[in-house]
């Protein structure tokens, strides 16, 4: 990983997801207000990385069935354990959003 960054949600009750994609891998980091109980970042970056692993999947049964046949190959998405724990490392910010007054 040559960078890492890390962006904050801009509203109280939304994200702040920064990603870095890389030929084999995509860093990703996934930050919210815990003072929102409607906001859960853990839940957010498990939900990111289960869709990135069916896209890979599917492309993967693509690439297959194109080999098959000659076509071109898709390129895979794929995740790695290091994007797993970056995102868990930001699990919930420990600011609060700005208040309303």
């Amino acid at each position: 990983m040559d960078a890492f960054m890390c962006y904050g949600p801009v509203v109280p009750d939304g994200y702040g997801i920064c990603y870095n994609p890389h030929p084999n891998e995509m860093v990703v980091a996934v930050t919210s207000f815990s003072s929102c109980g409607e906001t859960r970042s853990d839940h957010f970056a498990f939900t990111l990385e289960s869709s990135f692993r069916q896209m890979r999947e599917l492309c993967e049964a693509e690439n297959a069935a194109a080999g098959a046949s000659g076509q071109p190959q898709l390129n895979a998405l794929t995740n790695n354990n290091e994007a797993k724990k970056a995102a868990q490392g930001t699990n919930n910010t420990q600011c609060n959003g700005p208040s309303s007054q």
